[in-house]
C-alpha cells in the first residue's frame, strides 16, 4: 500500500505534488491542524506558543530573553511561551473566566493581574516603576494600550502588536515616535488566514541570538551550508 501511494504520488504533477507537501509543512511541522483541532496556540509537540504570525515565533525563538523583562497585554498560551524564555513576565488579562484558566497553569517567574476596567487595564502598565524590554500589545483597546505603553519602553527594547494590519492608526503612531517597524506576515496558530504580527524597534534595539547559528533552519525547510563551496 506505501509504495503504491508512493508511486501514484510521483505521478502528480510537480505542481500538485509541492501544494501537497506545503500543505504538510503547516498542518504537521508546524502543528497547525492540532492547534485548529483543539482550539490552542502549540506548536507539533503541544508546546506553547504565542497566537502571532508563524515567521515572527520562528524569529522570537532564536533570540535570548534570558536577562528580559516583558509586559503583556493579554494573556495565555503567549504569556507560558515568554515565561520559559525570559526574567519576567507581567500580563495583565481583562476578561475573568481566561484568567482563572490561565493562572493555574503560570509559573512563579510571572506577574499575572486581573484588571476589567477599561482606564485602569490601559493604564496597568504605569503602576510598575521600570521600564520594559518587550511590551505585547495582544489584548483588549489596542490602540489605547499602545499610547499608554509606548513611555514604558526600554532604550534598548522592542514593542510587539498582533494583528497589526487592523490597527493602522496604531501602526503610525509607533512609528512617529522614531520606532523602526518590521512587519511579519503569515499564517499563525488555529486560525484559516494570514496575518500581520510587527516588531516596532528602538534605534538601539539589543537583540542577541540564543545560539552560535543564525537564521536556524527554518520549519520545513532544507539543512544545508554553503559558505565555503
Amino acid at each position: 500500500m506505501i509504495m503504491l501511494k508512493k508511486l501514484f504520488f510521483k505521478l502528480l504533477p510537480y505542481a500538485s505534488q509541492v501544494s501537497y507537501n506545503n500543505y504538510k509543512i503547516l498542518s504537521r511541522e508546524y502543528g497547525h491542524y492540532k492547534s485548529a483541532k483543539l482550539w490552542q496556540s502549540m506548536d507539533k509537540n503541544g508546546q506553547p506558543i504565542p497566537w502571532y504570525s508563524y515567521p515572527l515565533i520562528e524569529y522570537l525563538q532564536q533570540l535570548d530573553f534570558s536577562q528580559k523583562t516583558i509586559f503583556e497585554y493579554g494573556s495565555g498560551n503567549s504569556t507560558l511561551f515568554w515565561a520559559s524564555r525570559s526574567k519576567h513576565v507581567v500580563a495583565i488579562e481583562d476578561d475573568p473566566a481566561w484568567y482563572a484558566q490561565i493562572k493555574p497553569k503560570l509559573p512563579s517567574n510571572v506577574t499575572y493581574l486581573l484588571v476589567d476596567n477599561k482606564e485602569d487595564y490601559v493604564k496597568a502598565i504605569h503602576q510598575f516603576s521600570t521600564s520594559f524590554d518587550v511590551i505585547i500589545v495582544d489584548g483588549s483597546h489596542r490602540y489605547d494600550c499602545i499610547i499608554s505603553a509606548r513611555p514604558l519602553l526600554s532604550n534598548t527594547g522592542f514593542i510587539i502588536l498582533d494583528n497589526a494590519d487592523w490597527f493602522i492608526e496604531a501602526t503610525a503612531f509607533l512609528r512617529g515616535t522614531d520606532l523602526i517597524e518590521v512587519d511579519m506576515a503569515g499564517f499563525n496558530p488555529i486560525n484559516g488566514y494570514t496575518t500581520v504580527t510587527s516588531l516596532f524597534l528602538t534605534r538601539q534595539v539589543s537583540l542577541s541570538p540564543a545560539s552560535d547559528k543564525q537564521p536556524k533552519t527554518p520549519i520545513g525547510g532544507i539543512e544545508q551550508y554553503l559558505d565555503h563551496k
